[in-house]
């Protein structure tokens, strides 16, 4: 990645069954489901709602995904996760 997008960037919230990953300096929103077989597991599927003239959108998305899974090892178990679908 070019940039560093540093974990202060990002609001995480857990909805029940949707995650939401906010990303503070451009507005992007990454929501993504929760899936029932693994509470830290993320699914590789996800919507995104932002402006369009968003530079770097797929940079920021790989960020908000990283600090996503980072987010919930700290609050579900520390062991790795790999994406799912």
């Amino acid at each position: 990645m070019n940039g560093d997008y540093p974990s202060t960037d990002f609001e995480i919230v857990d909805e029940g069954g949707v995650r939401k990953v906010l990303h503070l300096p451009t507005g992007i929103l990454l929501e993504t489901g929760r899936l029932r077989a693994d509470p830290i597991a993320v699914s590789s599927a996800y919507t995104l709602l932002y402006d369009d003239d968003v530079a770097r959108s797929g940079e920021i998305v790989q960020a908000a995904l990283r600090h996503l899974r980072v987010w919930l090892m700290r609050n579900y178990g520390a062991r790795p996760v790999r994406a799912q679908t």
